[in-house]
């Protein structure tokens, strides 16, 4: 009677994972994948996706057994409204700040952002502070980027967004702007992507390290969230995480806390 009794439960066990599969499934295919263009993270080569995060999202979507999905790369303001809803979506990479704590679902850490202030090469100019920052007429962020986040709530009023860091870049080289605010571990991926020698620009205040999650929206499923999770955090138990965080960031060191 005992053995029946497991033999009927286990039955039901199949049962149960076997309806869960398919819906499970669907909610993968219907989930929209967003990115940008921010090399070495999530970048477009002859248009196929690659960098870090898009090797650990399409390693997830291998474990889970999901479609490939394709990865929509638009400008970072754009992703971030799309992000916001309606649908299942996810955004990646984006730096989790108290701001946008409650408007997402979040799986990570994947990366470290460093925030740091830039300006043309041999100026001669060196920050001591980011007030010193506030006393320049004006200091270039990318719109909806946590750098323009942070420094707004910092107290900066000098901000002039732009909708991408290319723009800023030529904006800043051309003098129509002093500095650029903006993430230390692209800058040279985008330089090289806007045609520019990274000897053009030199860091002058280095102030601030963020983490950068694979960002769901709200009405994406708990229980596909949650799978994403952990899967990451198999990865990161197997090694595979950090293998990949070293391919692509070599001298920085793969956070792999929760």
């Amino acid at each position: 009677m005992r053995l029946l009794s497991l033999l009927f439960c286990f039955g039901l066990g199949l049962s149960a994972s076997a309806q869960a599969a398919p819906q499970a499934a669907s909610q993968a295919a219907t989930l929209r994948l967003l990115s940008e263009e921010f090399p070495p993270i999530t970048f477009t080569q002859n248009g196929v996706s690659k960098g870090l995060a898009v090797e650990l999202v399409e390693e997830i979507q291998r474990r889970l057994g999901q479609q490939q999905q394709t990865i929509e790369f638009m400008p970072w303001s754009r992703a971030y409204r799309e992000v916001q809803g309606p649908g299942q979506i996810a955004l990646f990479t984006m730096a989790r700040t108290p701001v946008r704590e409650p408007l997402f679902k979040w799986v990570g850490p994947v990366v470290t952002f460093y925030s740091a202030i830039y300006a043309p090469a041999q100026g001669g100019l060196r920050l001591r502070s980011l007030e010193d920052a506030k006393r320049f007429e004006s200091v270039l962020v990318v719109r909806d980027w946590f750098t323009a986040e942070e420094l707004t709530t910092l107290g900066f009023k000098n901000l002039v967004p732009v909708s991408d860091p290319v723009t800023a870049l030529r904006m800043l080289l051309a003098k129509r702007a002093p500095l650029f605010a903006t993430e230390r571990q692209s800058m040279p991926g985008i330089m090289a992507q806007a045609g520019l020698p990274e000897s053009s620009l030199e860091a002058v205040y280095t102030y601030a390290s963020s983490q950068g999650y694979i960002a769901f929206s709200k009405d994406t499923p708990d229980a596909l969230v949650k799978a994403w999770a952990q899967q990451l955090e198999a990865m990161k138990r197997d090694g595979s995480f950090a293998a990949i965080y070293k391919r692509w960031l070599p001298n920085d060191q793969a956070p792999m806390g929760r």
